[in-house]
C-alpha cells in the first residue's frame, strides 16, 4: 500500500523550514558586535573579504564590550579608588587584610567552600519519587477484570531507597571535599599573604633605593661645585668637573631604572589588593627586625601538621577511602518501593458480573548486580585513586622539606651579610669616604679616588636595603612553605616526634590520618581580621567542616 501524505502536512514543512532559515540569517546579523548596512553590501561588486558570508558568522563573536556599559564600569580598575588607610607609608599589615578580604582569588576559594558545603544535603538525600500516570481511552485494549471491570486510568508513585549506610558514605565523602576545599582556601590565603609580603619587600627595597640615589645625587651636585671651585683655583683640571657632570647623568639614570621598578612593584601589590595600579602605595621607611628561626626539626614537624597542601592531600585520601567504600556498596541492590491505583468502572466493562470497585497495589524493584566484572572495576579504580593521593602526599610533604632546608639557608645566609654590611662595611666605607674628601680638599689624592669612595659607600648602602628586602621574602617564603606564620610558632602546639603521618592506601583509616589532629588546620594560621595590637599580625581558626 503507498502511503499518501497529505498536501497541508507537506506545506507546514517547508514553510516552517524557511521561517528557521530567515531567522538563522537574522540572528546572525544581530549578534555581530558592528552594525551591518545591508544596502552597502548588496552594492559592492564581488565579494568583500571582511563582510563576505564565510565570515558572517565569525564575526558575530568580536563583541567589544564599551566602555558606556554598566559591566566596563565595574571591570575598569581605574573606576577603584584607594581607600584612605592605604594612604602614606604602611606597615605590611595593612596591606594584609585588606588582601585577604578583596583579593578575588581568595574571595573564589570562599565561594568554593560554599559550593562544596552546598552539596553535603544533595548526596545525603533520596532521588526524587517517580509519579507514573497511564491512560487507556479504549475499552477493547484496555485492562478488564471480570469481578471489577474496565480500567481507564492507573497512576503509580515509586521510590527508589539505596543500600544500607550508602547515603552515610556518600555524606562523608562530599565532607572530605570540603576539607579539600578549606585546604585550598587557606593555601590561596598562605599564597596572598606571601605574595603580599615579597611585593612589600620590593617596594621597600626600591623606595628606599630612590632615597638613598636622592641624597646621592645632592652629594654629587656638592662634588661638582668642588670640583668647579678647585678648577677656578687652578689646582684641577677640567677633567674633574666633566667626570662629575657624568657621574650625575649616570645617577640619574639609575634613578630612572629605580622609579620604573619602584611603580611596578606598586602594580604589584595593587592587584592583589584590587585597587586601581595607579594608587601610590608606600612602604615603611625602615623594616622591623626579621628573627631567623634556628630549630629546623621543629619546622619540619610544624609544616607536617599545618601546611594547608597536606592536610588537602590527607583529605583527599579520606575521601578516596570512602570511595573504596561506596564500590563496594555497589554490590548490593537498590530497593525500589512503590504503590499503584487503578480506577475502573462498571461502563465499558466486558463482564456484566464487574462492580466498578478500584484497584490498588504495592510495587517492590530492585536491581540485579550481576555484571562483577565492572563492579570489580570500580573498586580497583578506587583503590588506585586512594594510593596515588596517598604518594601525592608523600611526594607533597619531600618537597615541603627540601623547600625548608633551602629557605632556611637562604634566610641565615642573608642574615650573616647584613650583619657584615651594617657592622663593618659600611662604617669603614663611610670612614674612607670621609679621609678621601678631606685629601681631596687638600690636593693628596686625586678625583678618582674621592668618586671610587663615594662609590663604594653608595653600593654598600643600596645592597643593605637590598639584603634586607631578600631576607624578609626568604622568610616569607619560609612562612608560605611551613603554612603558618614563623612569629606564631611559639603559641602553636607541636605534635610529638613519634606522631608522623604515613599513609599508605586503605590500611591508612581515616582514624589513623586524622587522629594526630583536633580538626582541619589546628594551627592557626594567617589573619583576617582586624589586628589586636600594633604591629603584630591577628590570627583566626579556619573554618572546620564537620566529620
Amino acid at each position: 500500500m503507498k502511503l499518501r501524505w497529505p498536501k497541508f502536512f507537506i506545506i507546514a514543512c517547508v514553510t516552517s523550514l524557511c521561517g528557521c532559515a530567515g531567522l538563522a540569517a537574522r540572528n546572525e546579523l544581530v549578534v555581530s558586535s558592528t552594525p551591518i548596512d545591508r544596502t552597502s553590501v548588496s552594492s559592492r561588486k564581488g565579494p568583500s573579504p571582511a563582510l563576505s558570508d564565510s565570515n558572517l558568522k565569525r564575526t558575530g563573536f568580536e563583541h567589544q564590550i564599551r566602555r558606556s556599559t554598566p559591566l566596563a564600569v565595574v571591570t575598569d580598575p581605574l573606576s577603584i579608588p584607594t581607600p584612605s588607610e592605604l594612604t602614606g607609608p604602611q606597615p605590611v599589615e595593612i596591606f594584609l587584610r585588606r588582601a585577604l578580604i578583596e583579593n578575588r582569588t581568595v574571595r573564589a576559594a570562599r565561594s568554593n567552600v560554599e559550593a562544596m558545603r552546598a552539596r553535603i544535603p544533595q548526596v545525603t538525600s533520596l532521588e526524587d519519587p517517580v509519579v507514573s500516570n497511564t491512560i487507556f481511552p479504549f475499552p477493547s485494549n484496555g485492562p478488564q477484570y471480570s469481578l471489577m471491570g474496565y480500567m481507564p486510568y492507573e497512576m503509580m508513585i515509586a521510590q527508589q531507597f539505596p543500600w544500607l549506610g550508602t547515603l552515610r558514605l556518600r555524606g562523608a565523602a562530599a565532607a572530605a571535599d570540603v576539607d579539600v576545599a578549606i585546604a585550598e582556601l587557606a593555601a590561596a590565603e598562605l599564597d596572598v599573604v606571601a605574595t603580599i609580603k615579597r611585593g612589600y619587600y620590593d617596594l621597600f627595597f626600591n623606595g628606599r633605593a630612590e632615597t638613598i640615589l636622592s641624597e646621592n645625587r645632592a652629594l654629587v651636585l656638592d662634588f661638582i661645585d668642588l670640583a668647579r671651585k678647585r678648577y677656578e683655583t687652578g689646582s684641577t683640571s677640567q677633567q674633574d668637573v666633566l667626570r662629575a657632570e657624568v657621574l650625575l647623568a649616570d645617577l640619574d639614570r639609575e634613578l630612572v631604572t629605580t622609579r620604573q621598578s619602584l611603580a611596578t612593584a606598586r602594580a604589584d601589590l595593587a592587584q592583589q589588593l584590587h585597587i586601581s595600579p595607579e594608587a601610590e602605595l608606600q612602604a615603611l621607611e625602615a623594616l622591623p627586625p626579621s628573627a631567623v628561626p634556628t630549630a629546623i626539626d621543629e619546622l619540619y614537624r610544624l609544616a607536617a601538621f599545618a601546611k594547608p597542601e597536606l592536610q588537602g592531600r590527607l583529605a583527599a585520601v579520606a575521601r578516596d577511602e570512602r570511595a573504596v567504600d561506596l564500590a563496594r556498596k555497589r554490590y548490593y541492590p537498590n530497593i525500589t518501593l512503590g504503590v499503584n491505583y487503578g480506577l475502573m468502572t462498571k461502563r465499558n466493562a466486558a463482564s456484566p458480573a464487574a462492580d466498578g470497585r478500584d484497584n490498588a497495589g504495592l510495587f517492590v524493584g530492585f536491581n540485579m548486580p550481576i555484571y562483577h566484572k565492572k563492579l570489580d572495576a570500580g573498586v580497583q579504580e578506587a583503590q588506585a585513586r586512594t594510593r596515588a593521593d596517598s604518594q601525592l602526599f608523600e611526594s607533597e610533604r619531600d618537597k615541603t622539606y627540601r623547600e625548608i632546608k633551602d629557605l632556611m639557608i637562604q634566610a641565615k645566609a642573608q642574615r650573616e651579610i647584613l650583619e657584615l654590611l651594617r657592622a663593618r662595611i659600611l662604617p669603614r666605607s663611610r670612614q674612607a669616604l670621609e679621609i678621601a674628601a678631606n685629601d681631596y680638599r687638600t690636593g693628596n689624592v686625586d678625583y678618582l679616588t674621592l668618586i671610587s669612595a663615594w662609590r663604594e659607600v653608595l653600593q654598600v648602602e643600596l645592597q643593605i636595603a637590598q639584603v634586607e628586602s631578600e631576607l624578609g621574602k626568604a622568610l616569607a617564603s619560609l612562612e608560605r612553605a611551613v603554612g603558618i606564620e614563623l612569629t606564631a610558632q611559639a603559641e602553636t602546639p607541636l605534635p610529638p616526634p613519634e606522631a608522623e603521618i604515613r599513609p599508605s592506601g586503605r590500611d591508612a583509616s581515616r582514624a589513623n590520618i586524622l587522629s594526630n589532629r583536633p580538626g582541619p588546620f589546628a594551627p592557626r594560621l594567617l589573619l583576617t581580621e582586624p589586628a589586636t595590637s600594633p604591629g603584630t599580625v591577628p590570627e583566626r581558626d579556619l573554618p572546620r567542616a564537620s566529620p
